[in-house]
């Protein structure tokens, strides 16, 4: 078995070759003798066959692509009582690569400062939202109560007129001891140009009172 042959197709083989190729040239190389470089089995040996992954055909189809390409050259015709021989050309064993010296890494470049993140400027109420804000006294969703309002305003509504209509509606629901959960949300209120509706005109002695409800004042729960 040509041990140091098959070492050297390992290491040598031409990468011009094809994985079938080069798969093929080592299984002869294998089979070779390691001093003559010849092969000893038949190239239609079954076992060779096998070993090499080959059809017949195809290992001729190979063994003369192998001989074009200057690695494999025939010095015996095989005949009725012999064995066509193959001999394993010379390979070209690649220099092995000069070690390369270290290169030194360069000094670490500091980072440089990243900018500033300016803040995000506060969201401007349009004109008058304010004062409608603190006449209306359910004061939740401010944002979405910023949008209705500039909607309303859109529309046509008068801000001064919005903001009187909801100094009334609060007066309203103050006399008559509105529980904070019943009031609308402001955003609700607007979308559905509640500021046009008629408040009671009824003074607030005269209208009637709810049994068990108790006035509560602005300061103690923040409602108004």
């Amino acid at each position: 078995m040509g041990t140091r042959l098959l070492v050297e197709v390992v290491n040598a083989a031409p990468a011009t070759l094809t994985h079938r190729e080069a798969w093929v040239l080592a299984v002869l190389a294998g089979d070779a003798d390691d001093e003559s470089r010849t092969t000893r089995s038949s190239v239609e040996d079954p076992a060779l066959l096998r070993r090499a992954r080959v059809s017949r055909p195809q290992m001729y189809a190979v063994l003369r692509t192998l001989a074009a390409k200057g690695v494999l050259k025939r010095t015996a015709a095989g005949h009725r009582h012999g064995t066509a021989q193959y001999e394993v050309l010379p390979l070209d064993t690649p220099a092995p690569a000069a070690a390369e010296a270290p290169k030194r890494k360069a000094p670490a470049q500091p980072a440089p400062p990243q900018p500033r993140r300016e803040r995000p400027a506060a969201r401007a109420s349009p004109a008058g939202f304010e004062d409608f804000w603190q006449a209306y006294p359910r004061k939740v969703a401010k944002g979405s109560a910023r949008t209705a309002y500039v909607k309303a305003v859109k529309r046509g509504a008068d801000p001064a007129t919005v903001t009187a209509a909801a100094a009334k509606h609060a007066a309203q629901w103050r006399a008559a001891h509105t529980e904070v959960r019943f009031i609308p949300h402001p955003a609700t209120w607007l979308n559905q140009e509640r500021y046009e509706d008629e408040t009671d005109p009824t003074p607030a002695h005269q209208q009637p009172q709810i049994p068990g409800a108790r006035y509560t004042d602005p300061t103690e729960k923040g409602i108004f």
